[in-house]
């Protein structure tokens, strides 16, 4: 009970499949459901980076060495990132002196690595261990921010 009320609190706790690692209301770890299954946020991680790993992605229709045994999605996947000031400022400055603006430059390849990520992600969860004919494009939006698009066709393939 608490304050002369008859409030029940259920203490929520969560235990990761992989390490056994637990948490709750009062134990902040983040846990992340992949598959019905609990992973703190260092083994889901970890289980994504390998996921990743083994995805192959080109922008071609076809992989050297292997063939499309099945077609299974067109997939689009978008990625939005803020600028901010000092990238603006940073921006404006190189610009001024005709150089490159690095920090833009870090921010779009930090996009199109988690757009990559997110398709690789997308090919998994359906079935897929290829993503095929990938396009990327950029956009920009109003409040400095920069819209990553791939999209591409997931497919299953096999070593020939």
């Amino acid at each position: 009970m608490l304050g002369g009320n008859s409030v029940m609190v259920k203490k929520q706790t969560k235990q990761c499949s992989k390490c056994g690692q637990t948490g709750g209301l009062l134990k902040s770890i983040f846990f992340a459901t992949i598959k019905g299954e609990e992973y703190c946020s260092s083994c889901a991680q970890r289980y994504i980076d390998e996921i990743v790993k083994n995805i192959k992605v080109t922008t071609t229709n076809n992989i050297d060495g292997y063939k499309v045994v099945d077609y299974i999605d067109i997939d689009s996947v978008e990625v939005v990132i803020g600028t901010g000031p000092f990238s603006e400022f940073g921006g404006e400055i190189a610009d001024f002196f005709g150089s490159r603006s690095t920090a833009f430059e870090q921010k779009l390849k930090n996009a199109k690595q988690a757009a990559f990520k997110k398709l690789k992600l997308n090919a998994h969860e359906k079935g897929g261990n290829a993503v095929i004919g990938i396009d990327i494009d950029y956009t920009e939006f109003s409040g400095n921010r920069i819209g990553v698009v791939a999209n591409g066709t997931i497919v299953r393939i096999e070593k020939i």
